[in-house]
């Protein structure tokens, strides 16, 4: 009887100290990943599209900006520069957070007229109502950059994400 006993302490004990094992595993990979995700990433900028003007003195570029953060938003601008100096002048930016830049075009009307055509994405159901008012904002829009002037258009495409 003693012996039984003894068998089933042990076999719970030794069952007890592999479910310890497990779960401190477990915990350990938890930790390990959250301090991850939590950690501080860069962003990621990415030319979408380049165009000059007829002249070649400007250049337009649409860029992406990819946050380091899971589900963080993600922007597309677009800037203005002159040949000769590699910074440009943001002159729109809005939240973006699709694959298809199909909608976005840079067209020059002349040498000091350009053309940005855009669109939207399409909005997530998922997200909330906080990250539903930041999708597809409009955060920075200029009629001018220096002797440039901007023109706007809508085409009413909206991407898929």
């Amino acid at each position: 009887m003693i012996r039984a006993f003894a068998k089933i302490a042990v076999w719970l004990i030794g069952g007890a100290c592999a479910l310890a094992a497990v779960l401190f595993v477990a915990f350990a990979l938890i930790l390990w990943d959250w301090g991850r995700s939590s950690s501080p990433r860069k962003e990621r900028d990415q030319i979408v599209q380049q165009r000059a003007s007829p002249d070649g003195t400007q250049i337009a570029e649409i860029h992406q900006i990819t946050t380091g953060m899971w589900e963080g938003p993600d922007t597309l601008y677009v800037t203005i520069k002159t040949a000769k100096n590699p910074v440009g002048y943001k002159v729109y930016s809005r939240t973006y957070e699709c694959g298809d830049y199909s909608a976005f075009k840079l067209e020059w009307t002349s040498p000091m007229e350009l053309r940005v055509k855009y669109g939207e994405c399409h909005v997530s159901p998922f997200n909330s109502l906080t990250e539903l008012g930041h999708e597809n904002k409009i955060w920075q829009s200029s009629a001018t950059c220096g002797a440039v002037k901007i023109h706007y258009e809508d085409t009413h495409y909206i991407a898929t994400r």
